[in-house]
Formats: structure tokens, sequence, C-alpha cells
């Protein structure tokens, strides 16, 4: 049993894990993997069932899906097989291309300036910019820590006291 292998992983390290966890698959053994990043657990899973309920009260396991049948279920928070919504909302992923433009520039609400940086021979340059709110950016690499700790508002290098990475997160 495996929870959450891929937490605190960067992308390769990730990939590495599920491989790993993959290559230990036989025909008389069963692997149980908790995972809530999707495209891990959709590149790992034979089967999906979906776990739901209520702190102190109860929980639910549901009958294994596939994995298509297993992820869709978790997204729309319904399992048609038991008629039953253990979610009031569906989680919805929208295309940034469908967004009205007006809507889009109403929304706009916080802009980046210029930066750069170079460490050794490897330098990365950021052009400003803008987003909104309602806008997903991903930055997907070896290892992220650079990109948190390196600089500060203006481009500047800073020397990180600590060897630690940390995201702020909205919710």
């Amino acid at each position: 049993m495996f929870d959450e292998p891929s937490s605190y992983l960067d992308v390769k390290q990730r990939l590495k894990a599920a491989i790993t966890i993959r290559s230990l698959i036989t025909p008389d053994r069963y692997i149980i993997v908790v995972e809530h990043d999707l495209s891990v657990l959709d590149y790992l899973s034979d089967f999906i069932c979906c776990l739901y309920g209520v702190p102190s009260a109860y929980g639910v396991v549901t009958m294994p899906f596939s994995v298509r049948e297993g992820i869709n279920i978790f997204l729309d928070g319904y399992v048609p097989t038991e008629n039953l919504r253990f979610r009031e909302t569906s989680l919805v992923f929208k295309v940034a291309e469908t967004a009205n433009e007006e809507e889009v520039k109403r929304l706009r609400h916080y802009q980046y300036p210029e930066m750069g940086k170079t460490m050794g021979e490897f330098t990365l340059e950021i052009k400003g910019g803008e987003f909104t709110d309602s806008e997903i950016m991903v930055m997907l690499g070896e290892n992220g820590e650079m990109f948190c700790l390196g600089l500060d508002q203006r481009g500047d290098p800073q020397e990180p006291q600590l060897k630690t990475c940390f995201t702020i997160k909205r919710i």
C-alpha cells in the first residue's frame, strides 16, 4: 500500500516513482495506491475506487471502476451505479479559449515585472506579463527550488538562508 507516493516530488521524480510502483505488480500481488494527483493516478491505475464520507461519522469505498470512469466519477461527484451524489458541485476544468474576451479583461488583477536569474550556465528569463485569478499557471521541472527562493520582485538574486522551498496557495 502506498499513501500519496507523489507528494513533494517534482515531475521527473513522480514519473520514476510511478514506474517503480508499476514494476512491483505480479499476477498474485495487489497494489493499493492512495493518490490525489490525477495524472499520476491515471498512469498508475488499472482500476479506481472513490472514497467519500463524513469525518468521525462514516466512510464509503465504491466498487472498482475503470480508470477513465473512476476519474470522471470523482470529478463529477456522483456515483451512477449507486445513484449517489457525494459532492454538491462537479469539479470542472474550463479552457481559456472559451472565455469571453470582455470577461477576461474584467478579471485581470495581477501583473508581474520582467525578471531574470543566472546560475552557472543556466539562465532563466521571464517576460513581464499579467494573469487573472481564473487562470492556472504551471512551471514544470526537475527542481522548482530556484523558482521560489532565488528572486525578489525586482528580479535581483537573493541567497536563501535555509534550503527549503514553499509555494503560497490560496483556497
